[in-house]
């Protein structure tokens, strides 16, 4: 079978293949202009990108001396965090091994058996509920926070009865842990809120708030927020502090 045979039989099959070929060439041509060129360009952008990432954005000498004020940072942070901050006594941390829920509830106990019992002997009625919730809370990172919260009002109560209180009412924990997301302004502490009313019906409570600002205690600060002197009351002659704390600590991972 010769070529003409071989073209008369199979003609219009070869002219499809050409036409194809001679489609699938101009389609090519067409990608090597377009996409081609947009491929070239992003080889060569991310050569560049490469190139630059390459290249040290500080020298050696600029990162010691970012280092050394990172170091200075948190140094400064740890002091004003302190003198601001409740430190946590070592009574209100489980010991090894322990618990956060036995700790809790054998602390709380024992709180408020010797914190009650002490202020009657002085004469002084301390709220019993000690601000703490009506249920004892089981998540451990709720329990660090009502416990932050329950040192101070521990402290704050000593101080009271010691200068004259006659009474440590409408105490409140909360333990409730506050959306740092919800406002811009939000701390990124992790903060428990104390309020307390102190009663006084002789003594000025000036002694007090002085005895508070200058941890008196000799435990540090008590993380004062608020302090607010209410009008006496005629009838019982007394007169009402309100003291609002903020308990905490700072982020580990500035520490």
């Amino acid at each position: 079978m010769n070529l003409d045979t071989l073209w008369q039989l199979h003609k219009r099959f070869l002219i499809g293949v050409a036409a194809g070929l001679v489609v699938f060439l101009i389609g090519m041509a067409v990608v090597g202009r377009t996409a081609g060129k947009e491929l070239r360009s992003a080889e060569s952008t991310l050569a560049r990108h490469k190139r630059t990432l390459a290249t040290p954005a500080y020298t050696q000498t600029q990162v010691t001396e970012l280092r050394t004020r990172l170091e200075e940072i948190r140094r400064r942070t740890q002091h004003f965090g302190s003198a601001a901050l409740p430190p946590l006594r070592e009574r209100y941390v489980p010991a090894a091994g322990q618990s956060p829920t036995q700790h809790y509830i054998e602390l709380t106990g024992e709180i408020r058996s010797e914190l009650i019992g002490w202020a009657l002997r002085q004469n002084v009625e301390i709220d019993p509920g000690l601000g703490l919730p009506p249920q004892s809370p089981t998540q451990p990172q709720k329990i660090a926070r009502v416990l932050r919260g329950l040192d101070v009002v521990e402290r704050v109560s000593r101080l009271a009865v010691s200068y004259g209180a006659a009474a440590v009412d409408n105490i409140e924990i909360t333990s409730r842990a506050v959306n740092r997301n919800q406002t811009k302004s939000s701390s990124p502490l992790d903060l428990t809120p104390v309020i307390l009313e102190v009663v006084f019906d002789r003594h000025s409570p000036a002694a007090l708030l002085h005895a508070i600002l200058e941890g008196a205690d000799g435990g540090g600060s008590l993380g004062l927020v608020r302090a607010e002197l209410l009008a006496e009351d005629k009838r019982k002659k007394t007169r009402r502090l309100v003291l609002e704390f903020a308990a905490g600590s700072l982020p580990e991972e500035i520490l």
